[in-house]
């Protein structure tokens, strides 16, 4: 099949760009041909090595750094392109440009902007992606898949661990799809651990205060650790306010010659080889949508054969079933110093447990089974 990744978010790096990745990769990789629809001058942060269609309707909207204000100014604006980029997408289904049309990552609002937008009646299937559904907002996701119901070929998919969506069942159009793993594309990987001396934490990805840096750099600073230790701590940001409490940190723990700072976007090979030179991930985030959104880094950590030591909102399915690492208990700094040093002074003695845990996780949650899975609904007709 020849596939239509339609993509419109504009990110400095994060999971968006790698889950494309994954989907341009595995997709080649079970004998498909995916194409990418996109606004005119999209920003690709990294080469897919694939064709590119471009839609009309506008160049992609980028939140980066706008105001409160602008920002509600831009979503009005975003809002207006996104049914017209549909539109476009509509025609290039109709001249034949694709058999079938993912999109990866949506809001609720997608679901509104069908309804406006020609795409609702494509001639072709198109799967939209919901990454994690909030409490909050289920109700509201709910209604929006039962009204898209009478149109044949949309697919809405709910990415995530939380699968019981009973008020759906009468909805074919619905689906449950388990997260994949993030894998490096260009380096060797074995579940083999290189454990370094000292023993490399690291703290990766989009940075944002609810990610508790703040709180766990001071346990650590407290903790009494058996074994040497040293914190890598890399961030990229998307707002001023995050990026001015990134430098915060960052001249606030200068003195610490075992915490190492890098405010700066990670991309492709580079990004690749910050993770796979660390030993242990640290996911001390506190905000509950992580019960209900899969975690990228945490699949990242997966994928890469990294023991994990992470909040117990961290989409906490996965510890319960796989032991790749410990979840601590964010009460207090000294209630996690504690922990933190345990987990450090005994990581040698619970090794060979954590790379188990990580070899059956890496199983369950393939890139290819998500695949085979999107390629399933794809196929399935409708009408």
């Amino acid at each position: 099949m020849r596939i239509a990744i339609l993509e419109t978010i504009v990110m400095p790096a994060g999971h968006e760009v790698e889950f494309d990745r994954i989907l341009v990769e595995e997709l080649k990789r079970q004998g498909h041909s995916p194409v990418f629809f996109v606004p005119k001058k999209f920003p690709f942060k990294i080469d897919y090595h694939c064709d590119v269609e471009y839609l009309e309707g506008g160049e992609a909207i980028s939140y980066a750094g706008a105001s409160r204000l602008k920002r509600l100014w831009l979503s009005l604006q975003r809002e207006k392109r996104r049914i017209a980029w549909y539109d476009s997408a509509f025609q290039k289904a109709v001249s034949k440009k694709c058999d079938a049309i993912i999109v990866p990552t949506n809001s609720w609002r997608a679901m509104r902007s069908i309804h406006h937008s020609k795409i609702k009646n494509s001639p072709v299937p198109v799967l939209y992606m919901f990454h994690g559904i909030m409490p909050k907002d289920r109700k509201r996701f709910c209604d929006g898949v039962q009204s898209l119901k009478p149109y044949d070929n949309i697919q809405l998919g709910a990415l995530g661990l939380q699968t019981d969506f009973p008020e759906l069942t009468d909805c074919p159009c619905f689906h449950a799809i388990m997260g994949p793993v993030y894998v490096p594309y260009d380096l060797p990987i074995t579940p083999e651990f290189h454990v370094h001396r000292p023993l490399r934490l690291g703290f990766f990805g989009q940075y944002r205060r609810e990610k508790n840096l703040d709180f766990f750099l001071q346990s650590f600073k407290k903790a009494q650790f058996q074994y040497p230790v040293e914190l890598i701590v890399q961030g990229a940001t998307t707002t001023q306010e995050d990026s001015d409490d990134f430098e915060r940190l960052h001249k606030e723990y200068a003195d610490q010659k075992n915490i190492h700072f890098a405010h700066k976007n990670l991309l492709g090979i580079e990004w690749q080889k910050a993770i796979m030179d660390i030993d242990v991930m640290l996911l001390p985030y506190g905000a509950e949508r992580y019960r209900y959104q899969p975690s990228a880094m945490l699949f990242t950590a997966i994928g890469y054969y990294k023991p994990v030591l992470q909040s117990p909102e961290m989409n906490p399915e996965i510890l319960q079933e796989f032991t790749i690492g410990e979840a601590v208990q964010l009460d207090s700094i000294d209630v996690f110093s504690k922990q933190l040093e345990t987990f450090v002074n005994t990581f040698k003695d619970k090794e060979e447990t954590y790379k188990q845990g990580l070899i059956g996780a890496n199983e369950k949650y393939g890139q290819d089974k998500l695949i085979q899975h999107i390629i399933q609904i794809l196929s399935t007709n409708r009408s």
